[in-house]
C-alpha cells in the first residue's frame, strides 16, 4: 500500500497530488510528458526521504530541483518565478483572508447568467494568470478588477456589467428558526465560526462559508429554515473535507442547543492563557457569557472586610502571607517582605487553597444562576481548582472542567513579557516574574489536583490546539450525558412495562 503524504501550510492538510504538480509545470511551459516524468520523480523522492508532510514551500523546491536537473535552469528558473498549482493564492479582505476557489469565481459567474462551461473555464485562466504571475497574495478588491476585466475580454461588456450586477440579482436569503418562526438573515460569518468549532482552520472555514452563500443564491428562494441550511452545510462539508468533519458539525450544532445549559470551566496559573482561550472557545461555541473569577473575587473583596477574610484580598500568590501569625506577619512587613522571607511549599498551599474556597462560594453561586436562567456560560481563572467546586451537584447544568497549563517554563516566562507589552505595563513582568516559582508551583498543585479527580489537562503553548482541545473535551461530556439520559429514559419505560 502507498504511503500516504500529504501538504500542509500550518492550516489545513491536503493529499499530495501528481496532477497538481503536473499543473504547476505546463503553467511553466513544459511539455506534459516530461511534466509527468518530473512529477513521478518527485512522488517517489518524498517516499525516499520519508516525507509525510511536505511544506507548499518545500515541495516547490523539491520540484523545481527535479526539473533543473532533468531539463536545464531555464525551465527550473520560470517554474520558481511562478505560485505552483498546490501552494495557496491568498485572497485578502481587511483582515480576513481566504484562499482563492475557482469553486466559487464560478458560482459568482453563474450569478451573473454565465454558463456553467465559459464560467469554469473563465475562472481556471484567471487562476493560470495569477499564478504565472507569481501572486501569492491578493486583495479581494484587486481580484475583482482582474475578474471583470476577464469577464470583458472573453464575453463582452455586457456580461460585464452582468457580472457587477450579480449580488443585486441574488435576493437576500432569511433563514427560518422552526420552534419560533423568526426570521433573521443569513451569515457567512455566524457560518464560518460555526465550522470553526469543528476544527477547520480560519481560512478554509470563511472559504467554505463563502461557498454556502453561493449555493444559497443559487436555489433562489427567499427563505431555508435552519433544519435545511443544516443539511446543506453538512452536505458541503461532507465533499469538501470528509464524513467525520461533517459528523462532527452536527454535533456540535446540538451543543449549542442543548437540552440542558453548558458551562465550561478553566481553571490555570495567571500566565498560561486562560482568558484568550476562554474567548477563542466561546466563539467557536456560540457562548456569549464569559466571567473570570479575578472579577468574582474582586466583587467579593468589595462587599467583605479584609479582617474577616484576609487571604481574599492578597494575591494569589502572595494569600499565605495572611494566614501568618500576627507576630510573623509584621516581621515580614518589616524586615523587607519576600527578599528576606519566602514561604514553604505548605504556607503556599494554604493560603491559596484558603482563597480558592473562598472564591468557590461566588463561582458556584454564578453557576446557581446560569442554571436558572438556562444560558451557556464560561468560567475562567486561577480559582478554577479540580476538587473544590463539586460538579456533580449541579443537577440542571452540564459542567465541564478543564485545566491549561504551559509545560515550559521559558514559554512561561515569556508569556509574562508579551502581557507587559500588550497592557502598556499595566500588568508588570517583573511583578509576576518575581513570584515566577510559586506560579509554577501552584501549577503543579492544580495540574496534580486534575489528575487526582480526573480533570482534562490542556497544554496551552497553542490557543488554536487547546481550543480544539477543550472543545472535544465538551464534546464527550454531552455525549456521554446524553447517553446517560437516553438510558434512563429506556430504564423508565421498561418499568412502566413492568408495572
Amino acid at each position: 500500500m502507498m504511503r500516504e503524504i500529504s501538504v500542509s501550510s500550518g492550516g489545513h492538510a491536503w493529499p499530495f497530488s501528481k496532477g497538481l504538480v503536473v499543473e504547476s509545470l505546463l503553467n511553466a511551459e513544459i511539455e506534459r510528458e516530461p511534466a509527468i516524468v518530473i512529477a513521478r520523480r518527485v512522488e517517489q523522492r518524498l517516499l525516499d526521504e520519508n516525507l509525510r508532510v511536505v511544506d507548499p514551500s518545500k515541495l516547490k523546491e523539491i520540484v523545481s530541483e527535479e526539473a533543473r536537473e532533468l531539463l536545464g535552469g531555464e525551465a527550473a528558473d520560470k517554474l520558481e518565478a511562478q505560485t505552483p498549482a498546490f501552494e495557496d493564492v491568498v485572497v485578502t479582505d481587511g483582515d480576513s483572508s481566504i484562499p482563492f476557489s475557482k469553486g466559487i469565481l464560478t458560482r459568482s459567474l453563474e450569478l451573473a447568467g454565465v454558463p456553467i462551461k465559459d464560467a469554469h473555464e473563465l475562472a481556471k485562466e484567471l487562476e493560470r494568470q495569477l499564478r504565472i504571475s507569481g501572486i501569492t497574495t491578493i486583495d479581494r478588491a484587486d481580484l475583482e478588477k482582474l475578474a471583470v476585466g476577464e469577464v470583458e475580454k472573453q464575453l463582452g461588456k455586457q456580461a460585464r456589467d452582468a457580472y457587477l450586477q450579480r449580488w443585486q440579482r441574488a435576493s437576500l436569503v432569511n433563514v427560518v428558526d422552526e420552534d419560533t418562526g423568526v426570521n433573521f438573515p443569513f451569515s457567512k460569518g455566524i457560518l464560518a465560526q460555526s465550522l470553526l468549532a469543528t476544527g477547520l482552520s480560519p481560512a478554509y472555514a470563511h472559504r467554505l462559508a463563502r461557498e454556502i452563500e453561493l449555493k444559497l443564491f443559487e436555489r433562489g428562494e427567499p427563505t431555508v429554515d435552519r433544519t435545511g441550511l443544516r443539511e446543506i452545510v453538512e452536505a458541503a462539508i461532507r465533499v469538501e473535507v470528509g464524513e467525520d468533519m461533517a459528523g462532527r458539525y452536527t454535533l456540535l450544532r446540538s451543543i449549542r442547543r442543548p437540552e440542558k445549559p453548558i458551562l465550561i470551566v478553566i481553571g490555570g496559573v495567571t500566565g498560561t492563557g486562560k482568558s484568550y482561550l476562554a474567548a477563542e472557545v466561546a466563539y467557536r461555541l456560540g457562548i456569549t457569557r464569559i466571567e473570570s473569577t479575578d472579577s468574582i473575587r474582586q466583587v467579593m473583596r468589595a462587599m467583605i472586610a479584609k479582617d474577616l477574610i484576609p487571604t481574599l484580598h492578597a494575591s494569589t500568590f502572595d494569600a499565605w502571607t495572611a494566614t501568618l501569625e500576627p507576630h510573623v506577619a509584621a516581621q515580614y512587613k518589616s524586615k523587607g517582605g519576600r527578599r528576606v522571607m519566602k514561604p514553604t511549599p505548605d504556607q503556599l498551599l494554604d493560603g491559596f487553597r484558603d482563597q480558592v474556597k473562598q472564591v468557590t462560594v461566588g463561582v458556584r453561586a454564578i453557576i446557581e444562576r446560569a442554571s436558572n436562567e438556562h444560558s451557556s456560560m464560561l468560567i475562567e481563572g486561577v480559582h478554577i481548582v479540580p476538587g473544590f467546586l463539586p460538579t456533580e451537584a449541579f443537577k440542571d447544568v452540564i459542567v465541564v472542567p478543564v485545566v491549561i497549563v504551559v509545560k515550559s517554563e521559558a514559554e512561561h516566562r515569556k508569556r509574562f513579557y508579551l502581557r507587559d507589552q500588550e497592557t502598556s505595563q499595566h500588568r508588570p513582568m517583573a511583578h509576576y516574574l518575581e513570584h515566577f516559582e510559586d506560579i509554577r508551583a501552584l501549577q503543579g498543585y492544580i495540574e496534580q489536583m486534575a489528575k487526582t479527580v480526573g480533570v482534562a489537562i490542556i497544554d496551552g503553548e497553542s490557543i488554536d490546539v487547546a481550543a480544539e482541545g477543550v472543545i472535544e473535551v465538551v464534546t464527550k461530556k454531552v455525549l456521554a450525558v446524553r447517553a446517560e439520559t437516553e438510558r434512563a429514559k429506556e430504564k423508565t419505560v421498561q418499568d412502566a412495562a413492568r408495572a
